[in-house]
């Protein structure tokens, strides 16, 4: 199913670590707010390592614009948790995709990838969904590119 800007985001709950807090991110609780999905590969990985901490980097920026961001992967919680220790500890949650094994990503069209051929990984993409509940901006990226944190940003920026 093919997404397109201005559609219903679709819904899910997933559970997700942030620091040692093991829990549970519902897209419907955060009506009200800006949410930012941030599908990655894979924890460890060189260009995801970035990616998060330059969205770590800018964390206040993101909360600036009333936005809430959730990492994505099909890693477990178990890995999560330890990714962010080796990142110095993430402010954002870092949701597990693992089971059903990549039900978010396929809802969202990005797994199985179609940037890449790593069958167990969802493809880098970015999805902005706005306070009512729909997609405002959505972007996939090649496999190796990190994202342009300052254009998430910008089109976060048009919708306050």
């Amino acid at each position: 199913m093919a997404l397109n800007v201005g559609d219903p985001a679709p819904d899910f709950k997933v559970g997700d670590m942030t620091g040692e807090a093991q829990g549970e991110f519902h897209l419907a609780a955060h009506k009200g707010k800006n949410v930012v999905l941030v599908f990655y590969p894979g924890d460890f990985t060189p260009v995801c390592t970035s990616e998060l901490q330059l969205i770590q980097d800018d964390i206040a920026k993101f909360k600036a614009a009333n936005a809430e961001v959730v990492g994505f992967s099909t890693d477990t919680v178990f890995s999560h948790k330890a990714f962010q220790k080796s990142l110095g500890g993430l402010t954002f949650s870092l949701a597990t995709d693992r089971w059903p094994y990549g039900e978010v990503a396929k809802a969202y069209g990005v797994y199985p990838p179609t940037r890449h051929q790593l069958p167990f990984w969802n493809d880098r993409a970015i999805f902005i969904v706005d306070k009512s509940g729909k997609l405002a901006w959505f972007k996939v990226y090649e496999i190796g590119q990190v994202p342009d944190i300052d254009e998430v940003l910008a089109e976060l920026a048009k919708l306050n």
